[in-house]
C-alpha cells in the first residue's frame, strides 16, 4: 500500500492500536499522512497486523519500527520500513520476559531495545541485530515494592522507559512503587546498573515523563492527577524534586487518570492527556515553575496518548475510536481543535516519522 504525496508536503504517522482479542477493536498498526501545512491527517490504511501494538518506537536510522505486543505474554516485534511506508516484519517476535509490556524505546546507539512491563514490573533489554531485528534478551530487571493504593499499587508496575537527552541515563517510571528509577546501560553487554531513585508523593502513580530543553523532567502522576518536576543531573542520574502541579485547571475527580505527557519544542508548555475528564491539560512552564492554564476537551473519549509535532497536537481517543487534531496557538500554546477527525479503532499510540 503506497503512500501519496511528497516527503516535503507530507509526513508519515504510524498509529498503534489495541486489537480484537487483546482488549480492543483494532487490527494492528495503521499508517496516516500529515499535511505539513494544515496539520490534517489522512488515513492510508493498515500496514501491519499484530497483537495490540499499543506502543511504537523508531530506530535512530529511521529504517526500522518496533512495537510491543501488550498482552499477558508480552513480546516485541521489529519491522523494516519501505520507501512507501509499508512495514515488513524482520526476524522473529521476541518475548520480553515480563507480562503486560506497555512501553518501549530504542537507545540512541541503535544497539538495544528497552521495554517496560507493566504487569510484572520488569524492565527488559534486547540486542538489536545489524538487520534491525530483535535479538536475544541481554538483561531483565525486576522492580520491587508497593504503594498506598491497594487496587493499583499492590506491586511494581514499570510504565515507561526513556533515555535522557544526553544518552547517558535510562529513566523508568514505575506506577506501582511511586518512583522514577535511573539506570546506566552498558553498551558492551546490554546490562543495566541501578542508579539513583527519585520518589514521588505517595499514591501519585508516576506513568510517563517528558524531558524539557533546560534539563527538567516532568512526570505525569496517573493516580493523583499531578505533574511532578525534577532537575536531572545527566552525569549521575540524580533527580532533584522541584515542585508538583495539578494536571488540570479544574479540580480533577478521583476517577481521572492522566496518561501521556508531552512538551512543546520551545519548552514553554506541557500537555497532559487526562482520561476521565477527557481533556488536554495545558500547563505553562518557566524553568521549574509549572502551572495549568487551560483544559481543552479532546473531542473524544479516554485519551490514551497524545503527540506534539510540527506545531500541532494529536490525541488517540481509545474508547471513541478516533484520532483528533489540534493546532497550537503560537503565543498561548493552547490547543484548538481542527475539523479533521481520523477514524481508527482503539488507538493507543501516535508516532510521527523522523523529520
Amino acid at each position: 500500500m503506497a503512500s501519496s504525496g511528497t516527503a516535503t508536503d507530507h509526513r508519515r504517522v504510524y498509529i498503534g492500536s489495541f486489537t480484537v482479542g487483546a482488549g480492543g477493536d483494532g487490527a494492528g498498526i495503521s499508517l496516516a499522512e500529515q499535511d505539513r501545512r494544515s496539520g490534517a491527517l489522512e488515513l492510508v490504511g493498515l500496514v501491519a497486523e499484530t497483537a495490540s501494538p499499543a506502543f511504537l518506537a523508531w530506530h535512530p536510522s529511521g529504517s526500522y519500527l518496533y512495537a510491543i505486543n501488550e498482552t499477558a505474554a508480552a513480546s516485541v516485534v521489529a519491522y523494516a520500513v519501505s520507501a512507501s511506508g509499508e512495514l515488513t516484519e524482520v526476524g522473529t517476535t521476541q518475548p520480553t520476559g515480563g507480562r503486560g509490556a506497555c512501553h518501549l524505546t530504542v537507545h540512541p546507539s541503535g544497539r538495544y531495545l528497552l521495554t517496560a512491563n507493566y504487569g510484572s514490573g520488569h524492565v527488559s533489554v534486547h540486542q538489536i541485530l545489524p538487520d534491525g531485528s530483535v535479538g536475544d534478551r541481554t538483561d531483565l530487571i525486576q522492580h520491587a515494592g508497593s504503594g498506598p493504593n491497594p487496587d493499583r499499587q499492590e506491586g511494581p508496575h514499570a510504565h515507561q522507559v526513556r533515555i535522557d537527552p544526553s544518552g547517558h541515563q535510562v529513566l523508568v517510571a514505575d506506577l506501582g512503587i511511586d518512583a522514577v528509577l535511573t539506570y546506566a546501560l552498558d553498551l558492551d553487554t546490554g546490562t543495566l546498573t541501578p542508579g539513583p531513585v527519585a520518589k514521588t508523593a505517595p499514591g501519585a502513580g508516576p506513568r510517563h515523563l517528558a524531558f524539557a530543553p533546560d534539563g527538567m523532567v516532568h512526570v505525569a502522576g496517573e493516580l493523583d492527577s499531578t505533574v511532578t518536576t525534577y532537575a536531572l543531573d545527566p552525569r549521575t542520574g540524580t533527580l532533584e524534586g522541584r515542585g508538583v502541579a495539578p494536571s488540570t485547571v479544574q479540580r480533577a475527580p478521583a476517577d481521572n487518570y492522566p496518561s501521556e505527557i508531552a512538551i512543546s519544542d520551545d519548552g514553554r508548555h506541557l500537555y497532559v492527556a487526562n482520561r476521565g475528564l477527557d481533556v488536554i491539560g495545558t500547563l505553562e512552564v518557566s524553568g521549574a515553575s509549572v502551572r495549568p492554564v487551560a483544559d481543552v476537551p479532546t473531542g473524544g473519549a479516554w485519551p490514551r496518548h497524545l503527540a506534539v509535532f510540527g506545531g500541532h497536537l494529536y490525541v488517540a481517543n481509545e474508547r471513541s475510536h478516533e484520532v483528533t487534531h489540534f493546532a497550537l496557538d503560537p503565543v498561548t500554546g493552547v490547543p484548538k481543535q481542527a475539523d479533521d477527525v481520523l477514524a481508527v479503532p482503539s488507538p493507543g499510540c501516535i508516532l510521527p516519522a523522523p523529520s
